[in-house]
């Protein structure tokens, strides 16, 4: 079944068990659309790990994964790991082109009305491109 809206994927998939398994244990902030940087991502996650922190930029979009693509690979100026989220019933024309979301280093999940989500590419965590939005960024979600 495919959803109806962006905003209800979202907030399925902010209940999943991937989600939780990413911010579990230790100290974690979930926002929607944050504002103010290189792009508003339909929601972030910054977890503290080791003295330091961790920050995650998701953009979900029902079909248009190209565009999804752009809009996360903005938000690397400013996060450590940077993912697009479909709705499973349309994210094959993204899975014939995995590897863009390689080659740029952006994670690719889709997920299901259940809940079930799928890991398509898993990225690499990294610097931000931008230390100036990275530092303001990481002041606003001080953990």
């Amino acid at each position: 079944m495919v959803f109806a809206t962006e905003k209800e994927m979202v907030e399925v998939i902010k209940g999943s068990d991937y989600i939780k398994k990413i911010t579990c244990p230790g100290p974690c902030v979930i926002e929607d659309e944050v504002c103010g940087y290189f792009g508003i991502p339909d929601f972030v996650i910054v977890k503290k790990t080791h003295k330091k922190s961790v920050s995650f930029a998701f953009e979900a979009k029902l079909s248009n994964w190209n565009r999804a693509l752009t809009q996360a690979f903005r938000y690397k100026a400013f996060v450590n790991k940077s993912y697009v989220i479909m709705d499973h019933d349309k994210v094959k024309p993204a899975l014939l082109n995995t590897e863009k979301f390689s080659r740029s280093n952006i994670g690719l999940l889709s997920i299901e009305n259940s809940g079930k989500v799928h890991i398509h590419y898993n990225p690499r965590q990294e610097s931000p491109f931008s230390p100036q939005l990275e530092e303001k960024f990481n002041a606003e979600f001080k953990l």
